[in-house]
């Protein structure tokens, strides 16, 4: 059994969870991340893609990209291009309209950044360092004379996880079945607010000899639309390397309609959503080589933002809630998220 009583754990290695926990440990105290999955980042996630023996391709399946408008985050991407992680990708993005594609709107211009290795490379930046507990899934948190109990599977050497203050940055419905009960009435009326839409992603490959197209995204603003965005991915990759992907995001709308689909089925509603992005991109979307199919359950945000960034439980031990549910979606949303959340943890603490 774990005995380990830390300073601070943080449920999610996201990137509100590594923001907020980068920036505690900067202070000088002990925090321990736990993670149910292999990987860092969330949902900037990134597959690796086998062409042949030896030949790997990063393809983003999450998130696509993050724009820099707060001040602080822009300091923080400016680090990562010098650290050669990122990279300004595009100046907007083609829109899809009443039958049409439409060159980008001038409003919407904003500086458009990506990876070379793919998204997946902002977790590892920002987790790099830190204690995390990788494939540890919270079945439920306790609250015992002052500490906080994070359970997983009794089998799992690290479980409990023990800390006397805790940061929930797992998506808000899960969030909410583990320590909701602490918020107060307000606070879980606030929470009711806010829609977590999912989204059905296809990795569609090509043969390398494909033609490029002239567009690195699409944005699909037709209502009706079972796609909601549709990306060269191998546009953000290196001249001449090897593959050739694009990404389809399905809408909101007709992912829930697969919630509960096998593999199989999924297979099939991708097979749907090349059939449209055909009509939008060109007739050889529809002839992939190979397609892999990903359901995220948790992807699309929407509802009001939380005043600061982040909900504080009003209970005397440190809770708080934090992710880019909370505040306005995206990447910069999420990171601020966590560093706001940590920075009120931190004066608190003094």
């Amino acid at each position: 059994m774990n005995t380990t009583i830390h300073d601070v754990a943080v449920i999610g290695a996201g990137i509100s969870g590594l923001s907020a926990a980068g920036r505690i440990r900067q202070a000088g105290s002990d925090v321990v991340i736990v993670e149910k999955s292999r990987g860092l980042g969330g949902r900037a996630s990134t597959r690796r893609m086998n062409l042949a023996e030896g030949i790997e391709v990063p393809v983003d399946h999450g998130a696509q990209f993050f724009t820099a408008r707060d001040l602080r985050f822009q300091d923080q991407v400016s680090r990562w291009q010098e650290q050669g992680i990122c990279f300004p990708w595009s100046e907007g993005f083609m829109t899809w309209k009443d039958g049409a594609l439409h060159d980008p709107d001038a409003q919407w211009k904003d500086t458009r950044y990506a990876c070379r290795g793919g998204m997946s490379q902002l977790g590892r930046a920002l987790g790099a360092g830190h204690n995390v507990i990788r494939e540890f899934t919270v079945d439920s948190v306790t609250l015992d004379e002052g500490i906080w109990h994070l359970h997983a599977d009794p089998a799992h050497s690290s479980s409990p996880v023990r800390a006397r203050a805790l940061l929930v940055s797992a998506p808000l419905p899960q969030a909410m079945k583990l320590v909701g009960s602490q918020l107060s009435t307000d606070q879980q009326d606030f929470v009711a607010r806010i829609t977590c839409g999912p989204c059905i992603a296809v990795m569609a490959r090509y043969p390398d000899d494909s033609e490029t197209p002239h567009w690195h995204g699409i944005q699909v603003r037709e209502p009706d639309s079972p796609i909601s965005w549709m990306a060269w991915d191998s546009s953000k990759r290196k001249k001449d390397a090897p593959g050739a992907f694009a990404v389809i995001h399905a809408s909101p709308a007709y992912s829930s309609l697969w919630l509960q689909a096998s593999k199989e089925e999924l297979k099939s509603a991708g097979e749907e959503l090349l059939k449209e992005a055909a009509l939008i991109g060109g007739e050889w979307m529809n002839s992939p080589l190979d397609l892999i199919v990903h359901r995220w359950r948790y992807a699309h945000p929407e509802g009001p933002s939380a005043p600061g960034g982040f909900l504080k439980a009003p209970c005397r031990e440190p809770l708080y809630l934090m992710g880019d549910g909370l505040n306005g979606g995206r990447i910069e949303g999420a990171w601020l998220s966590g560093l706001f959340a940590a920075e009120d943890f931190l004066v608190k603490l003094v």
